[in-house]
């Protein structure tokens, strides 16, 4: 097993966890030797079937929730405190993107702002939150969290104010409790290759081919990070044990923002 049990033992939570980043995350830390919750709000039975389906034991399990409501997020813990024990990986990753008809100034509501900014944002505080105390009764816990530039390129409000707001919550929770042995980490992400980015091209009216191509020649790169190269750096952060590395953020996004 060697090299594929380094988080044997270790409890993870991924919210969002059925997308494409999430998915990969869940899958990652599975072939890590973790047990992974796979949470999300439309369920996740099919993936957390497709990484049991690898190993003789089970690795993960579904966890449907809406993070946003306070209510499930605390039952959901109750459920992983009962089985496992607690959190000690959590990857804050859940998002939604707001409104696409009316997610700019002046025309978004105040309603709508709040709705995204309880998922994109108080959703993983709350996650975060109550993770925290298993953490620290263990001496050992990593928080991740999928962010986003601090720009923006046609990027909705409410997503860029919840995801830029998991820079300030990155620093301050390592400033907080690295000397816990709790590490933080966040990646700023602009564009991904994944079906989500696809959805939005296609509710815009755009042709998929050719926007998905337009956003791989945006990149220095040549093509957008995939899900997949996410969940490596992810997984490389978790595996350090180095506080040194805690509040750090990486921008992802291939050259894009310093190409404004």
């Amino acid at each position: 097993m060697g090299a594929q049990m380094d988080l044997k033992d270790r409890v993870s939570l991924v919210t969002g966890g059925a997308g494409g980043i999430g998915a990969s995350i869940c899958e990652k830390l599975a072939a890590l030797g973790s047990f992974v919750y796979v949470c999300d709000i439309k369920g996740a039975t099919q993936v957390a079937e497709r990484i049991n389906a690898r190993y003789q034991k089970p690795r993960a399990a579904p966890a449907k929730c809406d993070i946003s409501s306070k209510k499930d997020v605390e039952a959901m813990y109750g459920r992983i405190s009962e089985q496992r024990g607690g959190v000690d990986i959590l990857i804050n990753n859940a998002a939604v993107y707001g409104p696409l008809e009316s997610h700019h100034f002046p025309e978004i509501s105040y309603e709508d702002f709040v709705k995204t900014i309880q998922v994109d944002l108080s959703g993983a505080m709350y996650c975060t939150l109550l993770a925290l105390p298993n953490m620290k009764q263990k001496g050992w816990g990593r928080i991740v969290f999928t962010a986003a530039p601090m720009s923006s390129s046609g990027i909705p409000s409410p997503y860029l104010a919840g995801k830029a707001g998991f820079i300030g919550l990155t620093k301050y929770l390592s400033m907080k409790y690295s000397q816990n042995g709790i590490l933080t980490f966040a990646l700023a992400l602009r564009h991904v290759d994944t079906p989500m980015i696809r959805r939005v091209i296609e509710s815009r009216g755009g042709d998929v081919k050719e926007g998905i191509k337009a956003l791989h020649k945006k990149s220095l790169t040549g093509r957008m990070i995939t899900p997949e190269e996410v969940a490596d750096i992810y997984t490389y952060f978790i595996l350090t044990a180095s506080p040194r590395v805690s509040g750090t953020i990486i921008l992802a996004d291939g050259g894009i923002t310093y190409l404004r």
